[in-house]
């Protein structure tokens, strides 16, 4: 489960910072911050790893969105937010290439999905979601809401607490929300940013593997945006 083509999950990282470093240090917390809840529920240590590998890799679909979408300051026109939705569909295919079991894939694909079945990409709803892309999906929206965005400022731990409590039963599974607002307020205080020493050097993929591991979707994904009458 732990190894892939392109070697461990580290090395993956390492070229995913180097590519899209914003990005790759969201992940890392999210990760950090769904082990946390994941631990507090109980679950066992081999659903705490895939959560773990989860939400390390959920983003990962992003290394093919163009930067001048995921940097743009303003709101996205209708066809940038078509191009940044397909980013889950994009990810679970470099997850599986790369050798990632299904679990984990899972969590790349429908961290989006919503309790209510307003989410994307397939709509799922409730039960439908694993209960591992559950957490992931909550400490995604805790992380993106307390971090600095292009279009906004970050918010306090509190005031995200209090947006997803508000979106409990319609954007966030009621048990998984209960359990992340039981949570005490240091343990949601933000990890330790895991960056990689300069000419540090992994065993695993550089850039150019990574490039050459997403081609297929990058061209994929521009085929099917060419003609957009943005």
């Amino acid at each position: 489960m732990l190894q892939t083509e392109l070697g461990h999950i580290g090395a993956v990282m390492v070229a995913f910072e180097r590519k899209r470093p914003d990005v790759a240090a969201h992940c890392r917390r999210v990760s950090d911050y769904a082990v946390r809840l994941a631990t507090q529920i109980g679950l066992s240590a081999r659903d705490v790893e895939t959560v773990r590998l989860g939400g390390l890799l959920h983003d990962v679909g992003k290394l093919i969105v163009p930067s001048s979408i995921l940097n743009k300051p303003g709101r996205l026109t209708e066809c940038e937010w078509q191009e940044l939705k397909i980013h889950p569909e994009l990810g679970v295919e470099i997850a599986h290439r790369s050798g990632f079991d299904d679990e984990v894939s899972s969590i790349v694909l429908y961290h989006h999905e919503r309790w209510d079945g307003q989410g994307y990409p397939d709509g799922l709803s409730q039960r439908a979601i694993s209960y591992l892309v559950r957490i992931v999906s909550v400490m995604d929206t805790f992380d993106a809401l307390t971090s600095t965005r292009e279009y906004r400022e970050r918010l306090t731990p509190d005031a995200a607490r209090v947006v997803i409590a508000r979106g409990t039963g319609t954007r966030f599974c009621p048990w998984v929300a209960a359990a992340f607002l039981a949570m005490p307020v240091n343990v949601l205080l933000p990890p330790l940013e895991q960056i990689p020493e300069a000419g540090h050097r992994a065993d695993g993929p550089s850039v150019l593997a990574l490039e050459t591991l997403t081609a297929p979707w990058r061209m994929s994904a521009e085929a099917a945006t060419a003609p957009c009458p943005c």
